[in-house]
């Protein structure tokens, strides 16, 4: 009788083992594993601002040094940032809900013109406290998004030791492909951020302009969820443009409704044949049907980082099928 006894090296139990340990650390702090990703996201977003500021030269001598360009660069960004939300949050956020009250207001009107039971259709308010809310606590969060800032600082601080101490583990001479894999994703990350933030600015300020003139009480409102929803394909305008259409029929009659669509339409018209090219030449596109379904499935299974991650993940998966196709090829 033959002896069927399977020897397994207790190397390879070991390692085993510890893979799974390793999997199940990293699933039971996924807030943490996440906070990182998005830490390392900001940092390739802000490295190529580092390193224009590191060209910079006066009389033929560098201007900054790897830690001034980063402080600097942050600086500016954060900056910005609080600008823009101490200008417009506060008035945005007395602003909504009298805007949510004038839709549900319309509906009524409407569903009781056409004989249309109201229990069919949804109740705004809820949705609108929740929205508030959600944003609200994610901008309290002091301390979450403290870290997260200090993180990304300290990261991009080390951001090349990181990359050279990375360059070093990575067995059997991959050093080299890991190098490139980060620098692509460096560049395409970079100038998707910066275009991103264009395409949402000018959709926003063009919108919040349109609508000041044509009389709509909730312009600012109107304005910068044109701008925000901009960052979502195909939906996000869709929606925009509904909202904003809604409460011109509402306020300004049939005539100035039709004006508000026609504007609106001129506005993505003009983005999608002349912002769009310009901006994002220098990245290598995606259809806005995959970009949506990244978006959606992302943001089902990571909530609002995935949202905010689905783009770069997308462009990860792209870098890395390439390299691996060419790895094949040789």
């Amino acid at each position: 009788m033959k002896d069927h006894t399977v020897n397994v090296p207790f190397k390879t139990v070991f390692y085993t083992l510890l893979s799974l340990g390793a999997v199940y650390i990293l699933y039971s702090m996924s807030s943490v594993v996440l906070t990182v990703i998005l830490a390392v996201v900001i940092v390739m977003s802000i490295e190529p601002l580092v390193k224009d500021l590191l060209r910079v030269k006066l009389f033929n001598r560098d201007i900054f040094s790897r830690t001034s360009a980063v402080l600097t660069s942050y600086a500016i960004v954060l900056t910005s940032v609080v600008l823009a939300f101490f200008f417009a949050l506060p008035e945005v956020v007395g602003e909504f809900p009298r805007m949510v009250t004038a839709l549900e207001r319309i509906i009524e009107q409407t569903a009781t013109k056409y004989n249309v039971g109201l229990d069919i259709l949804p109740d705004l308010s809820q949705y609108a406290e929740r929205a508030v809310s959600i944003s609200l606590n994610f901008f309290s969060n002091v301390f979450g998004l403290l870290s997260l800032i200090l993180l990304s600082l300290y990261m991009s601080l080390d951001w090349e030791k990181i990359k050279k101490f990375f360059h070093k583990i990575i067995p059997n001479g991959k050093g080299s492909v890991f190098d490139k894999i980060v620098h692509e994703l460096e560049v395409y990350i970079g100038y998707w951020v910066k275009g991103q933030f264009i395409l949402m600015l000018t959709i926003g300020l063009f919108s919040t302009i349109a609508l000041y003139f044509l009389g709509n009480p909730f312009y600012l409102s109107l304005g910068l969820i044109a701008g925000i929803l901009e960052i979502v394909p195909i939906l996000g305008p869709l929606i925009s443009t509904f909202l904003a259409v809604t409460v011109a029929l509402a306020f300004g009659g049939q005539n100035i409704a039709i004006i508000t669509l026609v504007i609106f339409y001129g506005i993505q018209l003009l983005e999608n044949n002349l912002l769009v090219p310009k901006v994002m030449q220098k990245i290598s596109g995606f259809s806005p049907v995959l970009i949506l379904l990244a978006f959606l499935i992302c943001s089902n299974f990571l909530g609002i980082i995935g949202a905010i991650l689905a783009v770069p993940i997308l462009m990860l998966i792209n870098i890395l099928i390439k390299y691996l196709l060419i790895q094949k090829s040789q």
